[in-house]
């Protein structure tokens, strides 16, 4: 009997290495051959952006409708420590360009990348081509160098990458464009006649037949007179009120500027003179948040307090919230504040359809995410809280990459509770602005009268009390 059972285990012991060894070694049929590669690098932001479009080939005898992207492994990471925001790929054969489903596939640890497939829109047939669009965001590619500055001095980032795009597939030609900010590189690889430097854009190529996986490593170094804003949490509640045809949004920010850290002392008089001077800082002076058309009630507070050093330009069309947090936030300095403000809730939600029962279902529609320019964020949890006795239908977003979690809350004079709806979202940017919430729920009017009943029947259980009481004799008699 225990023979048998070490002979299982050895058994098991052999499949589980053999399917571990299958994934460590993956790489994808070269049924595909791509042409025509042009990448752009840009510099432009406190955090990596890449966009790539080429032609894709199918050079098998084979219908093809699967196709691979490679991605380095320490980009990808895992679930909790993820540099990976943005991955979104296109296909072009018709206008306009349609999005393609991704899904993470195997990983090749021998090769040290991450796979990504990629649904096409249909077979691609033998000899047939089709153009792809890819674009990617990555959160801590780029270093401070030095890591440490005077206050008055510059900052330098620094990036480091291939000039060859990472691909599974043969490259017939590429092209990396590298852009930059206004000042343009101060140091940057080199080789003859590589690459070809122009304003504020450098571009190395073109290469002609690179092999799969091949890469080449350069590094550019460029001046970069703004923070890195970096928010490590940020908790966004949205509540909804059809009593008062309101939604109030609250949004608590806990956020850190990750830019080179001062070598010394901060001088408030140096900061002054600087700022009289018009000089840049890596300093994160003030935000400039653009909110939906229609917001009011805005208010700005951290942990003193009210923070008086906020504008708000009530357009009815562009409302802009333009605040400056108490003291400047400096290079490794953190900084923590709320930001609320109102809507009417007929600008968001409509009703789908309504029952003889009297409970009607509406879609409420939101942004998934408001906040400043320029931005990365750790984790970021978006609640929606319904009114006490809704119940959630359907949740939809055009972001598909969150956790979901319901529960109960109770607030002022609740009884059964407030459904809420939280998503939680890992390594997002500010691009994720476009994306938008899309809350299917029922709700019936019975559930709208229930507050005002509970409400007048406490009033009026206090009320016959006092008056049951003031009849009664507590004098004491002889």
């Amino acid at each position: 009997m225990a023979s048998m059972i070490y002979k299982t285990l050895q058994l098991y012991l052999l499949l589980l290495l053999v399917v571990r060894s299958e994934a460590a070694a993956f790489v994808p049929s070269s049924a595909f051959q791509i042409q025509n590669l042009f990448r752009t690098v840009d510099l432009t932001k406190s955090y990596l952006r890449e966009s790539a479009s080429f032609i894709i080939e199918n050079i098998s005898e084979e219908p093809q409708n699967e196709y691979y992207v490679a991605v380095p492994s320490e980009i990808v990471g895992n679930a909790t420590d993820s540099h990976l925001a943005i991955m979104e790929v296109k296909e072009k054969r018709v206008d306009p360009a349609v999005s393609l489903v991704v899904e993470v596939g195997p990983s090749n640890t021998d090769l040290g990348v991450q796979f990504y497939k990629v649904q096409l829109s249909k077979p691609l047939t033998a000899g047939e081509t089709s153009t792809i669009q890819m674009a990617t965001a990555t959160i801590g590619a780029l270093e401070a160098q030095p890591k440490l500055i005077k206050q008055p001095e510059a900052q330098n980032l620094l990036w480091t990458g291939s000039k060859l795009a990472l691909s599974p597939y043969k490259v017939a030609r590429q092209r990396t464009k590298v852009k930059l900010p206004d000042r343009g590189a101060n140091a940057y690889s080199k080789a003859k006649n590589d690459p070809q430097v122009e304003d504020t854009t450098l571009t190395y190529g073109p290469y002609v037949d690179s092999e799969p996986f091949a890469t080449e490593t350069i590094q550019v170094r460029y001046e970069y007179h703004f923070p890195v804003v970096e928010i490590t949490k940020l908790e966004r509640e949205l509540w909804v009120s059809h009593s008062g045809g309101n939604l109030a949004t609250e949004e608590r920010y806990w956020m850190t500027n990750s830019a080179a850290k001062l070598s010394e002392a901060f001088s408030r008089l140096r900061w002054q003179a600087s700022g009289m001077a018009g000089e840049r800082s890596t300093a994160i002076k003030g935000f400039l948040i653009r909110l939906r058309p229609g917001a009011r009630d805005v208010y700005f507070t951290d942990e003193i307090g009210n923070v008086s050093t906020s504008n708000f330009r009530a357009d009815i069309r562009d409302p802009v919230l333009d605040f400056r947090p108490r003291y400047p936030i400096f290079g490794g300095w953190n900084y923590s504040f709320t930001l609320g403000w109102n809507h009417d809730l007929g600008r968001s939600l409509r009703v789908l359809s309504s029952e003889d029962s009297g409970s009607d279902t509406y879609m409420l529609r939101v942004p998934l995410l408001e906040g400043p320019d320029n931005a990365a964020y750790d984790v970021a949890e978006v609640s929606i809280i319904l009114p006490e006795g809704a119940n959630v239908v359907d949740i939809f977003s055009t972001y598909g990459d969150f956790t979901k979690e319901e529960s109960l809350l109770k607030s002022h004079l609740d009884t059964i509770g407030r459904t809420v709806v939280k998503l939680t979202l890992n390594n997002i940017v500010d691009e994720h602005r476009r994306n938008e919430l899309y809350i299917t729920y029922t709700y019936s009017s019975a559930s709208s009268l229930h507050k005002p009943i509970i409400v007048s029947a406490a009033i009026a259980a206090i009320f016959f009390a006092w008056i049951i009481l003031g009849r009664i004799d507590v004098s004491i008699s002889k």
